[in-house]
C-alpha cells in the first residue's frame, strides 16, 4: 500500500499478489493510482512510481482478486488491512490470518499481535521483510505458516455448510 492524502495517512492498493498452497504465484500485479500519492512508503512498500504509472486499473485487480477467492479460504497476515484497501469483503469462515490464530503467536513465543517478520524468523527460520516488504515474499511466508498449523486450525474451524446458516 502506499499513502494518500495529507501528509499520506490514507491507503491506497499499489500492489496485489496471491499464491497458492505451494507458494506459486497466481496473481502478482502493481495498480494503477486511484488518487494522487503523497507517499510511497517505498522503504517499506518496496513501491516506486515507476512501478504504479503503468499498472493495472483497480476495478480490473479488484474484479480479478475477488473472482479468484470466492469460496475459497483466504490466508494471509493482517488481511483486514488488505481487504478493506481492495474494497472486498469475505466470509469470516473462509478467512485463515496468521496474526489473529493465538497457537502461532503462542509457538512464535509473541506477546500480543504478532509481526510476520517476527512470526516467520521463529517458525520458519526466514529473515524476510529485511528492508523494504515484497508482496509475493509475504504471501508465501504466510502460507507456509498456515501449512504449519492446517491441522490445527481446520479442526478448530466452522464448516462452511454450518456457517452459511447462521
Amino acid at each position: 500500500m502506499v499513502g494518500i492524502g495529507p501528509g499520506g495517512k490514507e491507503h491506497m492498493l499499489a500492489r496485489v499478489s496471491l499464491v497458492n498452497e505451494r507458494g506459486e504465484i497466481i496473481v502478482d500485479r502493481y495498480v494503477k493510482p486511484q488518487e494522487s500519492v503523497t507517499d510511497y512508503r517505498t522503504d517499506i512498500s518496496g513501491i516506486r512510481p515507476e512501478h504504479i504509472t503503468h499498472g493495472v486499473d483497480f476495478r480490473t485487480v479488484r474484479e480479478l482478486v475477488r473472482q479468484i477467492i470466492h469460496g475459497k479460504i483466504l490466508v494471509g497476515h493482517a488481511l483486514k488491512n488488505d481487504l478493506l484497501v481492495l474494497n472486498l469483503r469475505h466470509p469470516k469462515y473462509n478467512i485463515r490470518d496468521t496474526s489473529r490464530f493465538r497457537p502461532i503467536a503462542k509457538k512464535a513465543g509473541a506477546f500480543g499481535t504478532p509481526s510476520l517478520k517476527s512470526i516467520a524468523f521463529a517458525l520458519l527460520g526466514e529473515d524476510i521483510q529485511d528492508g523494504s516488504h515484497d508482496s509475493v515474499e509475504d504471501a508465501r511466508a504466510a502460507m507456509k505458516i498456515y501449512m504449519l498449523f492446517e491441522k490445527e486450525w481446520e479442526k478448530n474451524a466452522i464448516p462452511a455448510w454450518v456457517a452459511q446458516f447462521e
